[in-house]
């Protein structure tokens, strides 16, 4: 567990035993950054400067990079993609509420969302047990929440996301909150998701939180196509990819998102709505919808399978209802 995050060593300076307690349980901000500011100005031993290193970290307040732990070395490699080396620094962990969220990362990272969500849970209860309620510090109901979403659990994902975003709002740094959000944007009202996702990434932009910032520009993306605002988001996925240089998993996810909206941008208008109504009619169904003959629905069909490169209707639904196509 990070050095903010663990119990707090009885030789601290007071300052900083109340500035760790104020940051665990998420309450405070202001005054936690004021104790911490004024221990690291008063000459402190190096265990108090990398307690209130952590705290002001935490706080969006950074003063200087505190020492990592394990586990948190294993969430900064898979944020940055490198996850077969994420995975050897967590073999070698113990199953502490940070090991545990930093292997529902890498499995997350690696679309083993099932699995991920499980994790994420199991670092909640570890968190909590130990009365550790920040999301800045262990962000483990947001990460829950996407991984339920994904994997169709959309009441749980909902709740787990607001309550995140609740506690984030208490404790008030722009990551946390733009963290949160992302999280509302995704499993929450489909209607409000292009002006959370927009906010989400505005707050994490400003706190220069690139490993959040990505994922947000993902979804900020398939949202602006879901609502058939194509153009905004062919333009999200070029800025991001020039931000994710460097990043092997987010420079493939953003390419290959942008070579898929590249494919909706080729679909007709009559081929887009055609797409559009399949998901949810019969052949026969979108040609009463349309007017046309059923064999001018499946002649359109076949061009979108071509032009999406998908093998058929299954696989058709899932594109359509991940990244949009809106009938004109």
């Amino acid at each position: 567990m990070s050095t903010a995050a663990r119990t707090s060593p009885e030789h601290c300076d007071e300052r900083t035993l109340r500035a760790v307690g104020l940051t665990r349980r998420g309450t405070d901000r202001a005054t936690a950054i004021a104790l911490a500011r004024e221990v690291l100005r008063s000459g402190a031993a190096d265990d108090d400067v990398q307690y209130c290193l952590h705290v002001l970290t935490y706080a969006g307040r950074p003063a200087g990079k505190p020492d990592l732990t394990a586990p948190r070395q294993a969430r900064e490699l898979v944020d940055q993609g490198r996850c077969e080396e994420a995975l050897e620094v967590l073999l070698a962990c113990d199953e502490s509420g940070e090991s545990l969220f930093a292997r529902g990362r890498l499995n997350q990272a690696e679309g083993r969302h099932d699995r991920a969500y499980a994790d994420f849970l199991a670092a909640g209860r570890a968190a909590e047990a130990v009365g550790m309620t920040n999301p800045a510090i262990l962000p483990w109901c947001s990460a829950a929440a996407i991984s339920a979403h994904e994997v169709g659990r959309p009441v749980v994902a909902r709740a787990l996301a607001e309550a995140e975003l609740v506690a984030a709002r208490r404790w008030g740094d722009a990551r946390t909150v733009g963290r949160a959000l992302h999280a509302v944007a995704l499993t929450g009202d489909a209607d409000r998701a292009v002006t959370r996702f927009t906010t989400a990434v505005r707050l994490l932009s400003d706190a220069e939180a690139l490993a959040e910032l990505l994922p947000a520009r993902h979804h900020l993306a398939q949202a602006l196509a879901t609502r058939g605002r194509h153009e905004e988001a062919v333009a999200v996925c070029a800025s991001s990819l020039a931000i994710a240089a460097g990043n092997p998993l987010w420079t493939r996810q953003v390419e290959e998102l942008g070579a898929r909206l590249e494919r909706l941008s080729r679909l007709t208008p009559q081929e887009s709505r055609t797409a559009a109504l399949a998901c949810g009619m019969s052949n026969r169904e979108v040609a009463a919808e349309l007017g046309v003959t059923t064999r001018t629905v499946e002649l359109h069909l076949t061009q979108v399978y071509r032009k999406l490169d998908v093998k058929g209707r299954r696989e058709l639904n899932r594109v359509i209802l991940r990244f949009g196509v809106t009938p004109p």
